[in-house]
């Protein structure tokens, strides 16, 4: 599993927002579940819905009020986003991809 630094960021602000917001006992529910859906895509990556239109190979993943945005490369998960279901995807793809 790999993770765009961008990915990375989108977790600090979830996991902050979720603790401010709800407490720590819910923020580590919420991290743990979304963890489990990334061992989820991992394992069955084909389930999910193709995005080609915002970049090469990119797949959508709902988990709650999110949406993981990824890619398999080299049979490797990449996460490249986790954005709010209400965002404006395109407006948050990384150029560097």
């Amino acid at each position: 599993m790999d993770f765009t630094d961008a990915a990375i960021g989108d977790l600090r602000s979830i996991r902050n927002y979720t603790l401010e917001k709800w407490g720590e006992e819910q923020e580590a529910k919420y991290l743990d579940e979304l963890w489990n859906r990334f061992e989820e895509i991992q394992t069955n990556p084909q389930r999910w819905r193709s995005r080609e239109d915002l970049f090469p190979g990119c797949q959508l993943a709902p988990y709650e009020r999110h949406v993981i945005l990824f890619r398999i490369e080299d049979g490797t998960l990449r996460v490249v986003r986790v954005l709010h279901s209400a965002m404006d995807f395109q407006r948050h793809i990384p150029e560097n991809l």
